[in-house]
């Protein structure tokens, strides 16, 4: 249950927050407003039914406190972005859980002239539940990328996006820490001042520390832009195959796409929907086909009260002798209501229903989440 104290720290931060919260949009203006600093904070109270994402997994309460950081800088041809944060977690009986997360991010942006692109590096400390190993576990994650964009000649230009990560487990010796690097090449045609069509090849090394090796291989084709008159996003399919060495490794083939679309159906009705399919490696070594498909809607009855109800579909296959022959299908129906209570605090609350079928019994497990959440921002 949750307690009376849970209750008055929200409480007490909701009004400290209030009390502390300037007029201005930013903390920091300097350099005639060149120079941004923002910083936001969040207290929250949560439920989760399956901690461990298993058959038969235990629920607990937790309450969770995040602060945050934020500088920007638009001046001269470079702009630079860089966030600082840390997220703490405490349990209610599964103390072992207890977390403090850091996590920071720095970004360097380059957006005018012929040529243009950034270069970004993150590190973020995680805590979290994975339906496909079934457990709870701590991880970094590191990631860097470096992203550019050159017109060729009128109407065609090309794009390079390079990305490296590195998933590292912590305090668990049952998991491989995973390895990437990606470099997507891609060429564009203005087909419209507001459509464009593209084509592309991505090759991505990945590797499971002290386990297989992967290299996948991806030929897409897509639109992005303004796909229908009130239908806008982008499009990608084509197809990919993975060769994965070791025993039992082996090579696999499948179609690959991604899609993200959204439709202002009114001014206060927004509706989204993805669809994303391709290759993933878990943390136990398994390749997995993974196939997504997600819906939401974007609900504002009024200027300050926002309802964002959500459903999810996925289908993941186990390849290979590692996998077993596993195959889960997951439902997640999901709703958010929002109310803006000043200009700089707000209040939500979130509901989860998650249901996770399995051809293997341990996989096979529902799980309800909920949270109730007071943020600010200034």
């Amino acid at each position: 249950m949750i307690h009376a104290p849970h209750i008055r720290r929200a409480l007490a931060f909701w009004l400290v927050s209030t009390i502390l919260a300037p007029p201005a949009e930013a903390l920091l203006e300097f350099n005639d407003g060149r120079d941004k600093v923002m910083v936001n904070g969040s207290y929250g109270i949560s439920y989760d039914s399956n901690l461990f994402a298993h058959a038969g997994g235990a629920g607990d309460f937790s309450q969770s406190i995040s602060l945050g950081l934020n500088y920007s800088r638009r001046a001269g041809m470079i702009g630079v972005t860089g966030s600082l944060s840390v997220s703490s977690s405490r349990f209610d009986k599964y103390t072992a859980q207890d977390f403090n997360n850091p996590s920071l991010s720095l970004e360097l942006a380059k957006d005018r002239g012929r040529l243009t692109g950034s270069f970004g590096l993150s590190a973020q400390r995680q805590s979290n539940s994975d339906v496909t190993i079934n457990e709870r576990a701590d991880w970094w994650n590191f990631g860097s990328s470096f992203k550019f964009r050159y017109p060729i000649i009128d109407r065609y230009y090309f794009t390079s996006e390079t990305g490296a990560s590195l998933q590292d487990y912590l305090h668990n010796s049952s998991l491989f820490s995973l390895s990437s690097y990606s470099e997507a090449v891609n060429v564009y045609y203005s087909y419209t001042s507001k459509l464009d069509f593209t084509g592309g090849y991505r090759l991505r090394v990945g590797g499971a520390q002290g386990g297989a090796n992967t290299q996948d291989n991806a030929l897409t084709f897509g639109a992005t832009g303004s796909i229908l008159p009130k239908l806008s996003g982008s499009i990608s399919a084509g197809y990919q195959w993975r060769n994965e060495t070791g025993a039992q490794g082996g090579n696999y083939g499948s179609v690959t796409s991604s899609v993200s679309l959204s439709w202002p159906v009114t001014k206060r009705i927004g509706l989204t929907g993805s669809v994303s399919k391709d290759f993933m490696t878990t943390a136990t070594d398994v390749s997995v086909d993974s196939t997504s498909l997600n819906l939401g809607a974007a609900l504002k009855p009024t200027g300050k009260f926002n309802l964002n109800p959500g459903i999810g579909y996925s289908v993941s296959r186990f390849l290979g002798p590692k996998g077993g022959g596993r195959e889960d299908r997951n439902l997640t129906c999901n709703l958010g209501v929002s109310l803006a209570l000043t200009s700089h605090i707000s209040a939500s609350i979130s509901y989860a229903y998650i249901v996770n079928h399995s051809n293997v019994a341990f996989s096979d497990f529902g799980r309800h989440t909920a949270s109730l959440n007071l943020s600010a921002r200034y």
